[in-house]
């Protein structure tokens, strides 16, 4: 029973002692918050200084660096009328425009304004696999195609294939004034070209024939299905027809109706996505321009020289406290 209450007793006391523990813990956690503010407030004055000192060297920084600053876009593009290679070669103009800074190309050409500044401009193909296996490419050629395919950030291509698809990336860097009016400038710029316009208005020329000749031969088809109908000439499916002195089944007939109907659909489709030669897919107002923390110079060097204010006082209590310590040994 001694041994019993002693155990009973001791517990007792290492519970008191683990409370008081954890009371004085807390207390003193307490009293370094209380001790952090009180240091506060005694130097509110040198804070409030050193504030205000950051807020100012920040709209200085700002207003320096914003000339300098830029935006950076990435567009995805549609090119039709097979003008890839003249959207390449226009593009590379461009880049040689930069390099000698023709300042007046930007502002006759592409109707830049004086604070629009490109800094430069860049475009690579998307690959699809399944536009290549769906055109016919001689055996030689996709030879060619796979052992030149490069691997980066995304299947790349070599410069002779690469502007044989349909959509592309367009990236540029352009100054942080521009907006999205810029990115429309330089579309413009493309479809403008007198050599796109002709491209443009040949191809849908051509389409729209293309769908008026399909259209007229699925009428004739339709006529001569109805008249040999009614003459009792498709009672058997090997039934054949002489049209222009060649030999028709009925059925081909109806097949190749059946391919010129899908072909003006895909035809009226394309019309729809060919309205320019080259046509943004994606929204323009796709500028971004960074803005972290550290690109607000106005709260960013506000809360730069605080931190460096705090931790400096640290530094300088500790120094003080070691300097002192020194001195009594």
């Amino acid at each position: 029973m001694t041994n019993e209450s002693n155990n009973n007793a001791q517990e007792e006391m290492d519970l008191i002692l683990l409370f008081n523990k954890a009371g004085t813990l807390f207390l003193k956690i307490i009293l370094f918050f209380f001790r952090g503010i009180k240091e506060i407030l005694l130097v509110w004055k040198k804070l409030a200084a050193v504030i205000i000192l950051g807020a100012v060297l920040g709209y200085i920084v700002e207003n320096i660096t914003e000339k300098t600053s830029s935006k950076e876009a990435s567009i995805l593009l549609r090119i039709n009328f097979d003008a890839g290679n003249f959207v390449y070669d226009a593009i590379n103009l461009i880049n040689q425009k930069i390099e000698t800074e023709d300042e007046q190309f930007f502002i006759s050409d592409l109707k830049f304004n004086e604070d629009e500044v490109l800094g430069e401009i860049s475009i690579k193909p998307i690959i699809d696999l399944k536009d290549i296996l769906k055109d016919e490419i001689k055996a030689n050629e996709i030879r060619t195609l796979f052992e030149n395919l490069e691997f980066e950030d995304n299947l790349a291509m070599t410069e002779g294939f690469k502007s044989d698809y349909e959509y592309h990336i367009l990236t540029l860097d352009i100054s942080s004034s521009a907006s999205s009016s810029s990115i429309k400038k330089i579309i413009d710029y493309f479809n403008t070209n007198p050599l796109f316009i002709g491209l443009k208005e040949r191809q849908l020329q051509s389409i729209s024939t293309t769908i008026f000749n399909n259209e007229q031969t699925i009428k004739q088809i339709d006529k001569l299905i109805e008249k040999y109908s009614s003459a009792d000439n498709f009672e058997k499916s090997s039934s054949q027809l002489y049209i222009d002195n060649k030999t028709y089944l009925p059925n081909e007939l109806i097949k190749t109706k059946i391919q010129l109907e899908e072909q003006n659909e895909e035809l009226k489709g394309e019309r729809i996505l060919s309205t320019e030669t080259v046509m943004a897919v994606n929204d323009t107002s796709v500028l971004i321009q960074q803005e972290g923390l550290a690109d607000n110079k106005i709260i960013y060097y506000p809360i730069l020289l605080v931190l460096a204010f705090i931790i400096g006082g640290i530094f300088l209590k500790l120094y003080r406290y070691l300097d002192e310590l020194d001195g009594r040994m």
